[in-house]
Formats: C-alpha cells, structure tokens, sequence
C-alpha cells in the first residue's frame, strides 16, 4: 500500500501466497497501522476487480472511496508497434454484472479518470525503484515467516530512501 498524496511512501507491506490479488483489498487496507489513521480512497488495478469485496467494503466501509480498473489497461488500448493480426486483437468484454459496470462507469468520468490516473506516477515508481534502484527483484529467504521480514526491509529502505529525498527537496525550498 503506497500513499498517492505525494509523498510515496509505503503504508502498507503485507505479503501473501495468494496467487491472486482479488481477495486481498481488505487484508492490504488493513496492513496500514492504525496510527496512520484509515485509509478514505482506495486506486488498484485489475487484478483487485472483485464484485464482492466491492459489495462488502461498500457496506462495511462507506466512507471508502474504491477506484478499481475491471479491465486491464493495455489490453485493448491502441500500441504504437502491435503487430497482431486484426482477427487476433480481441474486443473488450461486455461487463454485465451491474457492480463492476458501476465501476467502469465511475473510471470513465473525469474526475475517476484523474484519480486512477495517479496510480501511474505515485504507485508504479515506487516499485519501479525498489527494483532498479535498490536492486531487489527476488527473496533470497524462504518461508513466508522470513520472506515478510525480508519485505519489511526492503519497505523500510525505501520509504528512508524516500523521506531523505523528501527532507533534501523540503531544504531547498
């Protein structure tokens, strides 16, 4: 879980074995400590699109603002360099189920499009650097006991690396 309101930060450093990220939105908003207070928007990508978990946080959290893709991005999106033949390129799939249909709906408005916009350049980076600055891209513990510590780390790191970045720009100006 990372904060969108410009510090980028790590809130949240839950692992899972789940292979799937569509039942994990409630455990990863509930990994963010409660002296961070909670949480009143939620931007996630499709792999987090679960119509009941949307039902569930909906009626257990309503304060909770979700802007969740039910599609993925790249998917359909026109690429500059696609070779595929046209037969090849599949169309979007109708979303029938009202719930996620609500979703899209609310991505396709100009205020959810700027919100999810954000994921972009405030989530993305931030694992982007943990990659190719900080050089990690894989667990060399085993165990999920080790492999979240090791997580931990790698989160603590960042979010120093980061508040250092944060103190030198605050200096300057």
């Amino acid at each position: 879980m990372v904060d969108t309101e410009g510090s980028q930060l790590v809130l949240g450093d839950r692992v899972s074995t789940c292979a799937s990220d569509a039942g994990e939105m409630e455990p990863n908003l509930e990994s963010i400590p409660r002296s961070l207070g909670k949480p009143n928007a939620g931007l996630a990508d499709c792999g987090y699109a679960n119509k009941e978990v949307f039902e569930r946080l909906a009626r257990e959290r309503p304060e909770l603002d979700l802007y969740v893709s039910v599609h993925r991005e790249d998917a359909h999106a026109e690429r500059r360099y696609d070779w595929r033949p046209l037969e090849k390129i599949k169309a979007p799939k109708t979303l029938t189920d009202p719930v996620l249909a609500a979703m899209a709906e609310k991505l396709k408005t100009p205020e959810g499009e700027a919100i999810y916009r954000r994921r972009t350049c405030t989530v993305e980076p931030v694992f982007g650097i943990i990659k190719a600055v900080l050089g990690f891209r894989q667990f060399l513990l085993r165990g999920l006991s080790k492999v979240r510590g090791e997580w931990k780390l790698v989160c603590l790191a960042c979010n120093l690396k980061r508040l250092h970045t944060l103190a030198r720009v605050a200096a300057m100006g």
